[in-house]
């Protein structure tokens, strides 16, 4: 028939191919492989280093306040008027001092996740193209799968291994 077909000009489609899937779990990776925890503790300790900083700066508010409640009497209208003065100007530096640490820590989580996506994305590419996979997808795209086709596992071992090694995207340790 197929003979027949090309003598005749017709083109047969091709077989269809296998269509293999896979997806994983980017937050289980996040929560349980070896770099994933290490960022994480690198933003934990981030946050509590700038924490500590606040709360120092707030309990100097906090003081510098008591201190004028219990001279405010005592102090002329123009100093009385200073001291308010000085003591709104410091909590506008605290608040201006926690949004940008704040800040600071996320732009540190959101790069650390970048390196992170970047390895993971290239182990999953390894697995793919090793393993003949049509496409891998990250399970929150998915509204159902079968966990036969989880690959998150094989991927925390990969990129644990690869961290391991020192082989990061873009992290030096």
């Amino acid at each position: 028939m197929w003979i027949l077909g090309l003598c005749l000009g017709q083109a047969f489609p091709a077989p269809p191919t296998t269509v293999k899937i896979g997806f994983i779990d980017v937050q289980r990776i996040l929560e349980t492989s070896e770099k994933g925890k290490e960022f994480r503790d690198k933003i934990f300790q981030l946050r509590k280093d700038k924490e500590k900083i606040l709360s120092a700066k707030q309990e100097e508010i906090i003081k510098a306040r008591q201190d004028y409640q219990q001279k405010a009497l005592t102090l002329s209208d123009r100093a009385r008027l200073d001291r308010e003065q000085e003591l709104r100007q410091k909590e506008l530096e605290f608040q201006t001092l926690s949004e940008s640490y704040k800040q600071e820590v996320l732009l540190e989580g959101r790069k650390l996740q970048a390196l992170m996506l970047k390895d993971l994305s290239d182990i999953v590419r390894q697995i793919g193209q090793a393993e003949g996979y049509t496409i891998i997808v990250e399970k929150d795209a998915t509204l159902y799968a079968t966990d036969s086709i989880d690959l998150t596992e094989k991927v925390i071992q990969q990129y644990n291994a690869m961290s391991r090694k020192g082989g990061s995207s873009g992290e030096k340790k």
